[in-house]
């Protein structure tokens, strides 16, 4: 775990993961994380001016009890430990990867209220395919899926630490079923299982604007999503293709924070070719990209 602020510690902190690993989304399986060097220009840029410490996960938790476990369960064991050392006060913020952060964006911190985070924007019948496969695990809790939130981008505080323990013991102790259960249903990881752990604890979740986590924010249609699907895309085409069409940026005005969920073979690229068009917003911005 490294943190990228200075050497006083902030009471507000963005944790991105990076920890290697493969993680399947729908028939494929990624483990390439080439994209994040675009997502960690735009939030270290953002937490240097809202006075929050940025912390960058890019190794596998040291705790063998995760050891086999994938990175998108790893992550919260950083978020526990990170808020057991900060303490009261502290607020920790979880981002995904394949996401960034717009300039101008409010203080996401300061429109939070405990665990914060946005309504899963995905269609109805995909949120409800996703608890059906888990509901066995959770008898008793029933998950509504216009109850269900996004993991993409999740805050919480001192007083969240209990629901987020009671999750990592939950993954720890049913591990073989919970991993069986990811495997064969191919929706999701760790965002169901912590949706209903939340639930069945009576955590308050305070639901944020649709702007702080703007899910499939890149538009695809006919043959980009041809394209997209294809076993060996040609990156270039595409994004001359994708960004030919005048509407393409119009996430950028709709959303303080755009989720790249929509775009996986692509996502390199089409965040790439998104951080060129934007990167003057970011003076001083640094992206490790040649």
């Amino acid at each position: 775990m490294r943190i990228a602020a200075g050497a006083e510690l902030q009471s507000k902190v963005v944790v991105i993961p990076l920890i290697p690993g493969s993680i399947r989304r729908g028939f494929r399986v990624r483990s390439d994380l080439s994209y994040a060097k675009y997502s960690r220009a735009t939030w270290e840029w953002w937490c240097r001016r809202n006075g929050a410490d940025f912390v960058v996960i890019d190794a596998p938790v040291s705790d063998p009890n995760y050891a086999q476990m994938p990175p998108t369960l790893q992550r919260w064991a950083v978020v526990n430990r990170l808020i057991e050392e900060r303490g009261q006060g502290v607020q920790v913020a979880m981002v995904d990867a394949d996401t960034m952060i717009r300039w101008d964006a409010p203080d996401l911190f300061g429109q939070s209220r405990g665990l914060s985070a946005v309504a899963d924007a995905s269609p109805p019948d995909w949120i409800e395919r996703s608890t059906r496969n888990f509901q066995h695990l959770f008898p008793g809790t029933s998950l509504p899926w216009w109850e269900y939130f996004n993991t993409g981008i999740v805050v919480v505080g001192a007083a969240q630490r209990r629901v987020v323990r009671t999750f990592l013991d939950y993954a720890v102790t049913n591990w073989p079923a919970l991993n069986a259960a990811i495997k064969e249903g191919r929706n999701g990881t760790d965002q169901t299982p912590f949706n209903f752990i939340v639930k069945r604890e009576g955590e308050p979740v305070f639901f944020l604007p649709h702007p702080f986590n703007l899910l499939h924010c890149f538009p695809l249609e006919g043959e980009l999503i041809d394209m997209e699907l294809s076993p060996a895309p040609d990156a270039t085409l595409f994004v001359e293709k994708a960004f030919a069409r005048p509407w393409v940026l119009n996430f950028v005005a709709h959303g303080y924070i755009w989720h790249f969920t929509n775009v996986v073979a692509m996502r390199s690229a089409v965040m790439r070719e998104t951080w060129l068009r934007v990167r003057h917003y970011y003076p001083g911005a640094v992206c490790d990209d040649p």
